[in-house]
């Protein structure tokens, strides 16, 4: 009985152990740029990023879209209208639901949030719904019908990553960028720490490596900061490929697995 039940565990230890190696092997960047042709795919843009979304790097949990819908009009302001939806693998679905649907509204020429909308469902809770407002000029914004003051060229998160793809990335060139969606004005540091370059199909490619923060603006409590890796891909599409962020609850991965 002993060395039936001592032969389960093994194989169940087994099983884990190679489930963990397939899992991080698909993280490592050239992985990524190899499942996705992105070495054929340096000047294509794409619209919809799909990105597999793993707790520690090992377990697999959700999926998460990033879509740019194209152009619209907000306040006779020309925007970027950019979307993402992140939810659960089936499997989790079956004991709980979750997931987040946020729009981003950002302006064209100065590529800044106008507005940012949220809908978070989560279990036992009722839905949560909020729309941000946003008054640039004035550096305030708007929530429930109470406005906050906010600092210059507020961002929202997806504005934030949407600006970075935007600029033209140096060794050492630093983002300082200021995030505020609910009351409080978070600070996203980012830094350009390094340059990979990978040999695909007799061609270079180039990926920029960012390292960096966020946290409060007026607190450095560490409950409310969190350490982030973005890997860039170094080219005119400057699509994110990876991300690792570690929080207090631990560190969460996202890979991109899709671009259409």
């Amino acid at each position: 009985m002993k060395k039936t039940a001592s032969k389960i565990i093994i194989a169940i230890i087994c099983v884990i152990v190679l489930f963990s190696f397939k899992e991080t092997s698909g993280n490592s960047p050239i992985s990524i740029i190899r499942r996705n042709d992105l070495q054929n795919r340096l000047t294509a843009k794409g619209d919809i990023f799909t990105f597999r979304v793993a707790l520690f790097g090992l377990v697999p949990v959700g999926e998460a879209k990033f879509e740019n819908e194209g152009e619209e009009v907000y306040q006779n302001r020309k925007v970027y209208h950019l979307s993402a939806a992140a939810n659960l693998l089936d499997f989790y679905t079956k004991f709980f639901k979750a997931g987040a649907q946020i729009d981003s509204y950002v302006d064209k020429d100065k590529l800044h949030t106008l507005k940012f909308k949220q809908t978070l469902i989560r279990p036992n809770k009722p839905v949560d719904e909020k729309e941000v407002l946003y008054d640039q000029d004035k550096n305030f914004m708007e929530l429930r019908g109470v406005k906050r003051q906010i600092l210059p060229d507020t961002q929202d998160p997806l504005s934030a990553i949407f600006y970075i793809q935007h600029q033209n990335l140096e060794l050492g060139k630093v983002f300082d960028l200021n995030i505020n969606t609910n009351q409080k004005n978070y600070q996203l540091y980012l830094k350009v720490a390094d340059r990979k370059e990978y040999a695909l199909e007799s061609k270079k490619i180039g990926v920029w490596v960012l390292t960096g923060v966020i946290k409060r603006r007026d607190k450095n409590n560490p409950y409310h900061k969190t350490t982030m890796k973005i890997w860039i891909m170094d080219s005119p599409s400057k699509i994110p490929i990876l991300v690792k962020t570690m929080t207090s609850g631990g560190q969460i991965t996202a890979r991109l697995e899709s671009v259409d």
